[in-house]
């Protein structure tokens, strides 16, 4: 086996925080699944990675999502007021990690599998080989997922792409949880034995659809997000980082 996100520690970064708010698109709300594949994969113009994972859910059939762990540079934070904050497709993954096998990312141990991925040239999926994170597959995880509508995009005469007034629905991964206790991995580093961010993030996002459009109904504005009135209590509170988070 060999360990390929072993440079990609949490050393230096801000810890990460509780937030209430990364082919079927599912409603926004939490799901629990086994996660059938979870391989990496890089962008072909930079040294950006990522993590392409498959949750074979318990009664939602398959989701998949592909989280980006590092940039085009290769590191897996950006900077905010100075400090090196982590990449929220980083977390996603390192938090998985954590609830699963009780080891961050970069402690994980790949080997090589093969698995049909698609090419562009080809526009098909085609058997191809992918260092894949062993040590997480068959392994129980709940997601928290939400439906977030977009804008589709177009090139423009300059090449480039930009937001047309066209919607998508999509989803993307918002936040992770142990299973079965449904802690987060901040309230694991705070001893916390009772969650209570899951209740919070559930009663806040499920059957929502956050509304990320630059342009509604033809007309240019500001990215909002539709929900319930008021906002559940954030369990925000940083906490030092302990051995164990989640036990054996």
């Amino acid at each position: 086996m060999s360990n390929l996100f072993g440079g990609l520690t949490t050393d230096g970064l801000e810890e990460t925080q509780d937030r209430l708010g990364g082919f079927r698109i599912h409603d926004s709300g939490p799901y629990t699944g086994t996660i059938k594949a979870a391989y990496a994969g890089a962008a072909a113009s930079s040294k950006a990675q990522s993590i392409t994972v498959i949750l074979a859910t318990d009664d939602a059939g398959e989701y998949r999502e592909t989280f980006w762990i590092t940039n085009k540079n290769g590191e897996n934070f950006f900077t905010k007021d100075g400090k090196k904050q982590p990449l929220p497709g980083f977390t996603h993954v390192d938090d998985m990690c954590l609830v699963t096998t009780n080891k961050p990312l970069a402690a994980q141990a790949t080997e090589e599998k093969v698995m049909n991925i698609y090419d562009p040239d080809q526009k098909k999926e085609v058997p191809k080989g992918v260092q894949m994170l062993v040590e997480l597959l068959g392994k129980k995880v709940t997601f928290g997922i939400l439906k977030e509508l977009k804008n589709k995009q177009a090139k423009n005469s300059a090449g480039v792409y930009e937001d047309t007034a066209d919607s998508r629905e999509e989803n993307v991964t918002d936040k992770i949880f142990h299973y079965p206790s449904n802690l987060t991995v901040v309230e694991a580093r705070k001893q916390i034995q009772t969650p209570t961010f899951y209740g919070a993030w559930v009663e806040k996002n499920k059957g929502q659809t956050r509304d990320r459009r630059s342009i509604k109904d033809g007309v240019g504005g500001q990215a909002g997000r539709s929900g319930k009135p008021g906002m559940p209590p954030k369990a925000n509170d940083s906490a030092a980082k302990t051995t164990s988070l989640f036990g054996a």
